[in-house]
């Protein structure tokens, strides 16, 4: 009697052993399996899609498409930034996204990207209707605030901007030249600069002429790409004509609505 015991002793230290071994073993396991569900969401100003580059083919195979992804440096998509700057970023930080704009640019006008292929960019299995916002985009640009500017309707103009993280700069003209560049931080430094040209004219007319389609940075930001050309009849005389290419980006927030959040231009150069 006494051996069984001994026996079952023996056999139970036995198990426990065991069971320690192989929890031992296991737990490491666990501990990357815990580490690996830790992501870190990315933030809503984040780009999340380089634009101005082709879609791979849905068709494609796997190994295509990261084929794809290993050529894409050789198309200027190396030195994308992280992330699209703020108004609280420093003056060197927005004129590094500037700067990448302007590259990106001037890429798209050597090797323009069929707009068919533009579209197909953002094609997603998803809730989200690109055409419809796109064309609410157009909308914002055009009618409220390229409208509210020729009409010097100011509400009208500022309803089309963020007004709490918008920024505005300007290469001037002299894009090798930073020192030049004009930055106009919130809302109310664009709405004084914007009054003071009404002030100074008598006429504002207009021309945007759009580049390409609209881009989705995320799902919440876009790029919307255009030419323009202005005249301003001014009152004491004379005319100004400033022209040039102008980048938007906009915001989507939580009521809905996307307005212009910041704003790129790239002045051509006077004579």
């Amino acid at each position: 009697m006494k051996v069984k015991i001994i026996i079952s002793i023996i056999v139970i230290f036995a198990l426990g052993f065991i069971g320690f071994r192989v929890l031992k073993v296991q737990s490491p396991e666990i501990e990357e399996a815990q580490l690996v569900i830790k992501v870190v969401k990315p933030g809503d100003r984040q780009i999340t899609m380089p634009p101005f580059v082709e879609h791979p083919s849905e068709t494609g195979t796997e190994t295509q498409q990261e084929e794809t992804n290993i050529r894409s440096p050789e198309i200027g998509t190396s030195s994308v930034p992280e992330n699209v700057p703020t108004v609280q970023s420093e003056d060197a930080e927005i004129r590094e996204f500037q700067a990448w704009l302007s590259s990106v640019l001037e890429q798209e006008a050597n090797d323009p990207v069929e707009e068919t292929e533009q579209m197909d960019l953002n094609a997603e299995d998803n809730e989200i209707d690109y055409d419809l916002e796109r064309s609410v985009i157009k909308s914002v640009i055009q009618e409220q605030w390229g409208n509210g500017l020729e009409t010097y309707d100011i509400q009208g103009y500022m309803s089309a901007i963020w007004e709490d993280d918008f920024f505005y700069i300007s290469d001037m003209g002299t894009p090798d030249n930073p020192d030049d560049d004009i930055i106009f931080r919130g809302g109310p430094q664009e709405r004084e600069g914007t009054l003071k040209v009404f002030d100074a004219t008598q006429n504002i007319e207009l021309n945007l002429y759009k580049n390409g389609d609209i881009e989705f940075l995320s799902d919440t930001l876009a790029m919307a790409d255009y030419d323009y050309d202005l005249r301003l009849d001014l009152k004491q005389g004379g005319q100004s004509n400033p022209s040039g290419r102008m980048v938007f980006i906009l915001e989507l927030r939580e009521n809905g609505e996307w307005r212009i959040l910041e704003w790129y231009d790239y002045a051509t150069p006077g004579p």
